[in-house]
């Protein structure tokens, strides 16, 4: 890469769990090492250059993983860090199951920028999809959350359906595109 042809890569996470605590416990979100990925999505973004790689089950590994953010100089994700961020000390999901699961610490790996504690300096909290909404943002798939897309993956192990995968796909394309476009909508704050 030459200087000053920067690529950032907005990465997103969907997981089935399969650990013994309820979604309603505190300690679900915590158990990083029951929650397989299902789908991990990149989108590269550079000057020249717009890509999305979304990597499935068996095909989520340490080596598809670190080719996918091959010349990335930043990542991007919504409570995605392992670090403790500095406003609340906190840790969020992504990042933590990818390391529970393949062995690298993304953020350890690359510079890089988690939207939730950018949200919290402007007075914006909650989830992905509800912060969305308060800057006015809208998807083309509302209704749907984590829980819809482990159920769509479960659903298409249970029965094969194409249907569901791809469903699944859109869901976390969503997912991905979304973190840009809350970025830009931040940076006008």
């Amino acid at each position: 890469m030459t200087s000053g042809h920067s690529l950032t890569a907005y990465l997103d996470i969907e997981t089935n769990y399969v650990g013994a605590f309820p979604p309603t416990d505190d300690r679900f979100f915590r158990d990083y090492r029951n929650h397989q990925i299902t789908v991990l999505g990149i989108r590269a973004i550079g000057p020249e250059s717009d890509s999305l790689v979304q990597l499935v089950d068996k095909d989520v590994s340490r080596a598809a993983l670190l080719d996918a953010l091959r010349g990335v100089d930043r990542l991007v994700t919504f409570n995605g860090r392992s670090l403790p961020d500095c406003l609340k000390g906190r840790v969020g999901f992504d990042f933590p199951v990818i390391a529970a699961q393949l062995g690298i610490t993304l953020d350890r790996e690359f510079p890089h920028t988690d939207l939730v504690p950018e949200c919290w300096k402007r007075g914006l909290y909650g989830g992905q999809k509800k912060v969305e909404q308060r800057l006015g943002l809208s998807r083309k798939l509302p209704g749907r959350d984590g829980a819809w897309a482990m159920e769509m993956w479960r659903e298409f192990v249970r029965t094969g359906e194409k249907r569901c995968l791809d469903d699944l796909l859109l869901y976390n394309k969503e997912d991905v595109f979304m973190l840009r476009e809350i970025e830009l909508r931040l940076a006008q704050l």
